[in-house]
């Protein structure tokens, strides 16, 4: 890997009634080194029945414990998770594991590199031992653990930038305030703070970064799912709609070496991805179109992808997104959408908790189960053919009717 770090895309929204689409703003952070990423394939997803079997064992184990210790002591744990949240973004914003990464130290010794108080390093350092975060050792001294080397910086999967995120003043406040969500059904940043999380990001562009690393993370980390569970030997040209710079198309072009690809998103998100796309050895092989998806999009693919697309929007923006891929293709054209499933029922951990930042952070996405995207499609002008689950993003197929 090259040292430093990529700086990821973020889409500029609008107002709810006026949104500015994803692919029509982002803001690009120029870095020349794209995560080090390289002409290699990314490494392989784990197999779909283990991850459902360690997920189940996990949730079990977990149902285990609650069920074997007082009540009150379980839901003791639980509520305090928000202060949990809170102390994991502080020592990944002080870069506490990166530290330790070069040896065990006490908390004086942390304090004195970092400019910190060593009594409430000591403390927070100490409360995240007791959860396997860190270890504290009987010299007094701390070292990391599996667990807290995911929060060092420079990582692919972005858990630092992930936990800073989450505990950002801005999420704080708005979850703060979620009582009043629960009663009006409305999305609590924009009632807190006046304006949509895509205004506060133009507006906070510390704030702005982060969230790009966190959602170049999450890609990065699902590109390899996608590459393998769809059945890529049956297109031959494929066009990412909102792609940002590439880290989904370029894992695509490089599995798959049959393929030639169109990356579609605003004018300055390409201006950058070249050296993405040339680091990952397929920028021959993409065909670059500035514009929106609540416009139009380039002709001639034999399918489009939408990735995490769908769950920003509510249903009329995502018919409109649909109908514009819709116009730019004939009958049979393949629609390739990915998305955690959940469904209203659903004991998907992930998938519904992801819907609960929608519903709080974001002003009108949600998470969706296959009956509302299969109706969503067909107002689009497609048909749902196939679909391809995974235990943390599913593909689903649309074919142009």
């Amino acid at each position: 890997m090259q040292s430093a770090e990529l700086k990821a895309e973020v889409p500029q929204h609008g107002t709810a009634a006026h949104p500015m689409p994803r692919s029509a703003g982002y803001q690009v952070l120029p870095d020349p080194s794209p995560l080090g990423l390289g002409a290699e394939p990314l490494p392989n997803a784990p197999p779909a029945f283990g991850v459902r079997a360690v997920l189940r064992l996990r949730r079990a184990m977990q149902k285990l414990t609650d069920a074997l210790c007082p009540p009150e002591l379980a839901m003791f744990d639980t509520i305090t998770g928000v202060g949990k949240t809170a102390l994991l973004g502080a020592v990944a914003r002080h870069d506490i594991p990166d530290l330790l990464e070069r040896g065990p130290l006490d908390a004086e010794g942390i304090a004195a590199q970092k400019g910190l108080d060593g009594d409430a390093v000591h403390r927070t350092l100490r409360a995240l031992s007791t959860i396997g975060i860190f270890r504290l050792r009987s010299d007094g001294k701390f070292e990391n653990t599996r667990l807290s080397r995911t929060l060092c910086g420079n990582k692919v999967s972005r858990i630092r930038e992930l936990a800073i995120h989450y505990a950002s003043g801005s999420h704080m406040a708005a979850w703060g305030d979620f009582a009043r969500t629960l009663s009006t059904g409305r999305a609590a940043f924009d009632r807190v703070h006046g304006m949509t999380v895509w205004d506060w990001f133009e507006k906070n562009p510390d704030e702005r970064e982060i969230f790009a690393h966190v959602m170049m993370g999450l890609t990065l980390q699902d590109a390899p799912v996608i590459a393998t569970v769809y059945p890529w030997s049956e297109i031959k040209k494929v066009c990412d709609v909102g792609g940002g710079r590439g880290s989904l198309l370029s894992e695509l072009l490089v599995r798959h070496p049959h393929l030639e690809g169109v990356l579609f998103d605003a004018k300055g998100v390409l201006d950058s991805a070249d050296t993405l796309l040339t680091a990952r050895g397929v920028r021959r092989r993409v065909e670059l179109v500035a514009g929106s998806f609540f416009e139009r999009v380039p002709s001639g693919a034999d399918a489009y992808v939408l990735k995490n697309i769908l769950h920003d929007w509510d249903d009329a923006s995502c018919r409109t997104i649909l109908h514009s891929i819709r116009d730019a293709c004939p009958e049979g054209t393949k629609l390739v959408i990915s998305e955690s499933l959940v469904e209203r029922n659903s004991s998907h951990l992930m998938g519904t908790v992801a819907d609960m930042h929608m519903m709080t952070i974001c002003s009108n996405g949600r998470e969706r189960g296959v009956e509302e995207i299969r109706g969503l499609l067909a107002d689009g002008g497609f048909k749902l053919a196939r679909v391809f689950e995974y235990p943390t993003m599913s593909v689903l197929e649309g074919v142009a009717t």
